[in-house]
């Protein structure tokens, strides 16, 4: 049995859970995690002690582990935003995994440090109290700070730039750039320790990321270090940050089996992957060539050559916020043609009869409805092993990319039912997630919460109220979109959660029934 010690980027389901539900698929290897009551709750930091005593204790019996550096060093993911941690106090918690590889020196550790992201929107309820009022002035200055310093601004640039240094209060800069300096320090110190053989590899999830500010300056900063101590082959850095729990777990996986999975690769648009999405800096096309890498596949131009299909539903304009998705106008339509997608996804099935996943990232934060729509009319859903369409474009291609491949090391789980049954839930979970509720209950439950004065960050005095509303609304649209059942098996909806109380981050629960 192969053991993975996985601490998670944080408590909600697709850091916390998601992995986890990927490693019960597998025969032979255990995943374990530090208790849930440990990992803190959104500006709440992790047990940041008990998480490093309980990696002590378990190291020595180990042979992986999966590390997310941001919560071993700040806490959580939210920590590296609003942390007052000294570079000393750092410096310290990284000397952790030093200490580690001395309990057990053949342990391999694959970890994870984000490139913090600079959020281009006023709202603290991620970020540093100031963010309610200064928040995209910040992004706003960072990005055009390092415009400017590659000689890349317009006059009238250098002039906002200018003007939005005298708008915000120096207090307030001082402390978001002194943070900056600290969490710059770890990235480095990260990179430093691939050169010392304390990682077997590092990967840099770009969070909400653009072509210029502070992250893409930390990028900078990053790649010099690899240029210098030639790294290459073992620090990667591309867009996201949820995903990286699960694409680090098939990357293991696939080193645990000598496995190197083939994945064909086709989009439902030409224009596709040269999109650049949402909250990201390069086009799709680049980013899902890092995740696969990442995961430990490669990509081949031959299906017959394949172990596994990639099939991308992707605009061949600009990718869309699933909330805007009825605005579509004719040059986004005239771009994509998922008909023949979905009809090569039936021929692929039919003729190789191998893993098939369906990454829908025409629109961020939630499935594209008609797409989706037109899925469950080919009765697309009964032969493909995974499927996703959440938040991100790379937070949905990395998981759904992760499940792929492990569905196609067990042949899709073919004679093994309890195996199949774990795999079957985790798509319909995504299915009815991304889908139904991201696409469609979450944005009616706004328009609900507006009426009703609910703010849906806080629900607390309302989570009864919330979780009926959400109930209700999913087991409807399940009865309408899949007459209560996929792929031979009965859903039921056990249970909405919402992680961090806040309706955005639910979390699906169901069980599948003969």
């Amino acid at each position: 049995m192969t053991k993975i010690l996985y601490v998670p980027l944080d408590d909600r389901d697709c850091n916390y859970e998601f992995p986890y539900q990927l490693s019960r698929m597998t025969e032979d290897i255990e995943l374990l995690r530090p208790p849930y009551e440990w990992m803190g709750f959104l500006k709440r930091p992790a047990d940041i002690d008990k998480i490093w005593n309980w990696l002590y204790v378990n190291a020595g019996s180990a042979d992986y582990a999966i590390l997310s550096v941001d919560t071993l060093v700040y806490g959580n993911i939210i920590g590296s935003r609003i942390h007052h941690f000294s570079i000393e106090e750092c410096a310290e918690r990284l000397s952790g995994f030093s200490k580690l590889k001395k309990i057990n020196p053949s342990l391999h550790i694959h970890a994870f440090n984000l490139a913090a992201r600079v959020a281009a929107y006023d709202d603290s309820h991620e970020d540093p109290d100031y963010w309610e009022n200064y928040g995209k002035k910040i992004w706003k200055y960072t990005f055009l700070a390092d415009k400017s310093s590659q000689g890349k601004t317009s006059e009238t640039e250098n002039e906002e730039l200018s003007d939005l240094k005298a708008e915000i209060p120096p207090d307030i800069l001082d402390d978001f750039l002194s943070r900056r300096k600290v969490d710059r320090f770890v990235n480095l110190g990260s990179v430093d320790m691939v050169r010392d053989g304390i990682f077997d590899t590092l990967t840099v999830p770009k969070d909400d990321t653009a072509e210029y500010g502070y992250a893409a300056m930390d990028q900078a900063a990053i790649v010099d270090k690899v240029k210098e101590y030639s790294l290459y082959n073992r620090v990667y850095v591309y867009p996201g940050a949820d995903e990286a729990g699960s694409v680090l777990f098939s990357r293991v996986f696939c080193l645990v089996n000598k496995y190197r999975p083939a994945l064909y690769l086709r989009y439902s648009s030409i224009n596709g992957p040269h999109v650049i999405p949402r909250y990201e800096d390069r086009p799709l096309g680049e980013s899902i060539k890092w995740q696969i890498t990442s995961a430990g596949g490669i990509i081949t131009e031959t299906p017959s050559d394949s172990d596994c299909m990639l099939a991308v539903n992707a605009s061949g304009t600009r990718q869309l916020e699933s909330d805007e998705q009825n605005t579509k106008d004719i040059a986004f339509k005239n771009n994509t043609n998922s008909e023949e997608l979905l009809r090569y996804t039936e021929y692929y099935n039919d003729v190789y009869q191998k893993a098939i996943g369906i990454c829908d990232v025409t629109t961020s934060n939630g499935c594209d409805n008609e797409f989706m729509e037109n899925a469950r009319c080919h009765n697309i859903f009964d032969i493909i092993s995974a499927a996703g369409g959440w938040n991100t474009a790379e937070n949905t291609n990395g998981v759904v990319i992760a499940h792929t491949i492990i569905a196609s090391y067990y042949n899709c789980f073919r004679g093994n039912e309890q195996k199949s049954l774990i795999s079957n839930t985790f798509l319909v979970r995504s299915l009815t997630a991304d889908w139904l509720c991201q696409a469609n209950v979450l944005p009616e439950f706004y328009l609900y919460a507006q009426e009703k004065g609910i703010n849906p960050y806080f629900l607390k005095n309302h989570m009864t109220e919330t979780r009926a509303f959400f109930e209700s609304h999913i087991r409807a649209l399940i009865s309408s979109k899949f007459q209560g059942q996929c792929k031979g098996w009965k859903i039921e909806l056990y249970r909405v959660r919402f992680n961090w109380d806040g309706a955005f981050y639910f979390a699906i629960d169901l069980t599948l029934d003969k």
